[in-house]
């Protein structure tokens, strides 16, 4: 009797250990189990679309399209970008006949005489598309025109080089200089003429006749060094370049190592003149003086007061002789041409010029 009574709590200890780790075993597996079911909601078919309610809530597949309907709705006030066909016809509107041979003024934006019917100036219709193309919006007035845009500093260098010709320098036909632009070489020239300590005042454009004239003149008063010009000399920039270094690198040296002394002054017998060559008449050339082309020099003063003048020298003026020679022979690196003493009605002068041949050489005599 006390075995069996043994053999049933020894039964009831065993299903109560199975049940007890069963337990354990089944939160540790529900502990480590994965959800796996889809949270997304299946597609809707246009069918299922077909067979909703009315009150029934879109899909988002519905949402999505609905939206796209709205931001067409707004863009559509909006407006629609060029389309490539557009632009290439906007394009070639710029390259109508109208616009062909436009002058430099119409697209700087300065008056053409006889424009408008009335005679009243205004840019050309080139000037108008570029204010416009700009997006300047603003309106020509009468008798002038507003600012296209364009730097005239800038441009200046394009502009072609003005030929005075006719009386005054209103040729028909011709380009007319605009007030106010100076070509970029005429800048530049004037720079290092600045730049040397060169002294010098602007003049008004030369125009006389179809062979006479300077564009933009300058009168040189002085060079490096404070050397005074006498008298003053007009002439075109370019030649008053050549003419200040001449001077400084080499006339300015060769009167200190021959006299022991700086020099004072240039003398100066001529620069601009509208003439022909040696003062000639009909079958003789223009002279290189009646373009500013040309400087003469006469004589040369010291510092100490002493005179050089150019002209023969006798046997035994030896530095004279020495210092002209030195300074003429020099010359030929700065024009290309040097005529002095011993060539014909040169002998109490030396004559430089900037003259351009053909071949390129210098005539130095």
């Amino acid at each position: 009797m006390a075995f069996s009574s043994l053999l049933r709590s020894a039964a009831s200890i065993t299903a109560l250990s199975l049940a007890m780790s069963g337990c354990s075993i089944g939160g540790l597996m529900t502990s480590f189990s994965v959800d796996t079911s889809s949270k997304s909601q299946p597609p809707v078919t246009r069918t299922a679309e077909n067979t909703t309610g009315a009150n029934a809530q879109p899909a988002n597949g519905q949402q999505v399209a609905n939206a796209s309907e709205d931001a067409s709705a707004i863009d559509a006030s909006k407006p629609a970008s060029q389309s490539i066909e557009q632009v290439i016809a906007q394009t070639q509107k710029l390259q109508e006949p109208d616009t062909a041979g436009t002058s430099i003024d119409g697209w700087l934006g300065v008056a053409e005489e006889g424009a408008g019917a009335s005679g009243e100036a205004g840019p050309g219709s080139a000037g108008k598309a570029m204010i416009a193309a700009r997006g300047q919006g603003a309106d020509v007035a009468k008798g002038g025109a507003s600012d296209p845009g364009i730097d005239p500093i800038e441009t200046a260098s394009l502009l072609p080089h003005v030929d005075p010709g006719g009386t005054g320098g209103s040729a028909t036909g011709k380009q007319k200089r605009i007030p106010g632009v100076m070509p970029l070489s005429e800048r530049q020239c004037r720079s290092q003429l600045s730049d040397m300590g060169v002294k010098f005042s602007e003049v008004s454009a030369i125009a006389n006749g179809k062979h006479c004239g300077i564009d933009y003149p300058v009168e040189v008063q002085s060079l490096s060094g404070d050397v005074k010009v006498s008298p003053e000399v007009v002439v075109n920039c370019q030649t008053a370049l050549s003419f200040a270094q001449w001077v400084q690198n080499e006339v300015a040296p060769a009167v200190r190592v021959r006299y022991l002394t700086g020099l004072d002054s240039v003398q100066t017998m001529g620069g601009y003149s509208c003439r022909r060559m040696n003062n000639g008449k009909r079958n003789t050339d223009w002279s290189e003086h009646a373009t500013g082309n040309a400087i003469d020099v006469g004589g040369f003063r010291l510092n100490n007061g002493r005179e050089i003048d150019v002209s023969p020298k006798g046997l035994f003026a030896f530095r004279e002789r020495g210092l002209l020679k030195s300074i003429r022979a020099s010359s030929c690196g700065y024009f290309s041409t040097v005529l002095g003493p011993g060539y014909p009605k040169h002998d109490d002068h030396f004559h430089f010029d900037l003259k351009q041949r053909s071949s390129g050489r210098a005539y130095c005599s």
